[in-house]
């Protein structure tokens, strides 16, 4: 295991201490503990067995070694989403605004054939997944480049209304009924398969993950479901800032978990926690047992 300080020498030449910190996300949060706390990385959240029991954010409990371990979702017990929770809304509001235009494309068929007014957006930009599209981020690069390539098919779709309202205004409906026919077999498929490619993207990368958290180096004290590892990271003592001290002493309750935040320029903050802090392991074990 990693030594949990380093030393390496500032600009000036004098010793300085550095701190390797084992980061993970929880959306666009980066939390961090000292890498001596890191017993073990699993990946066998099947094997967690559920309890009857109420505490905030526990999973229940695994086995480390024969050792009874419970287990903790970091999210939920800070009461905020986790990534899965994230993933399963945006899985969520994709399929939603998949929808969404296979309606749009149903309204303009209707609207030729019937001569009722199209109220559905014109404008690819002010649909609701235009609107979602242009302010939406993610770390996920494949995820990035897929959606890239829904610009082109969702322009197109949504040209089409002033081209086949047009079209029937001038008495030529059944050209403009042929054009929506193949628009729904070509652009629209186009259109639904990168839905799908992008929701298979997103469930392929819920892969939640058990950290196991000691104190002595040997024996776990409980176990962390988080879901997405990033790095070790070393920080150098002048790039923390308690949470005890500052705008952060501002903050209600965050001396509750946190002991402050490494900042570094260029990098996202990394919330370094207490461990002990999380819960009270001997009252959660009395609770088990």
């Amino acid at each position: 295991m990693a030594l949990n300080h380093v030393a390496s020498k500032s600009n000036n030449g004098k010793l300085e201490d550095n701190r390797q910190i084992f980061t993970f996300f929880v959306e666009d949060m980066m939390f961090g503990l000292d890498v001596a706390n890191v017993l073990m990385l699993g990946q066998d959240v099947n094997d967690i067995q559920r309890l009857p029991i109420e505490e905030q954010g526990l999973c229940g409990v695994t086995k480390f070694q024969g050792t009874v371990v419970p287990v903790l979702d970091f999210a939920h017990r800070l009461r905020i989403p986790s990534g899965i929770d994230s993933k399963t809304e945006l899985i969520n509001i994709l399929t939603q605004r998949e929808q969404d235009h296979i309606e749009w494309l149903n309204a303009l068929e209707n609207t030729i054939r019937t001569g009722a007014a199209f109220t559905k957006s014109r404008d690819p930009k002010e649909c609701d997944f235009g609107k979602w599209y242009s302010q939406f981020e993610t770390r996920d690069d494949t995820l990035e480049e897929l959606l890239a390539n829904f610009e082109e098919p969702h322009n197109e779709i949504h040209a089409l209304a002033e081209e086949l309202i047009t079209l029937r205004d001038n008495n030529k409906e059944t050209e403009a009924l042929d054009i929506l026919t193949h628009c729904r077999a070509t652009t629209l498929g186009r259109l639904r398969a990168l839905f799908t490619r992008a929701k298979d993207q997103i469930s392929s990368s819920m892969r939640p993950v058990l950290l196991f958290v000691t104190l002595d180096g040997k024996t776990p004290h409980y176990a962390l479901k988080i879901d997405e590892i990033n790095d070790v990271i070393n920080y150098k003592q002048t790039e923390f800032q308690s949470s005890r001290s500052g705008a952060l002493g501002a903050i209600q309750k965050i001396e509750q978990v946190l002991e402050g935040i490494y900042t570094r320029k260029g990098e996202a903050d990394c919330l370094y926690f207490d461990i002990n802090k999380i819960s009270d392991i001997d009252e959660l074990m009395k609770k088990i047992a």
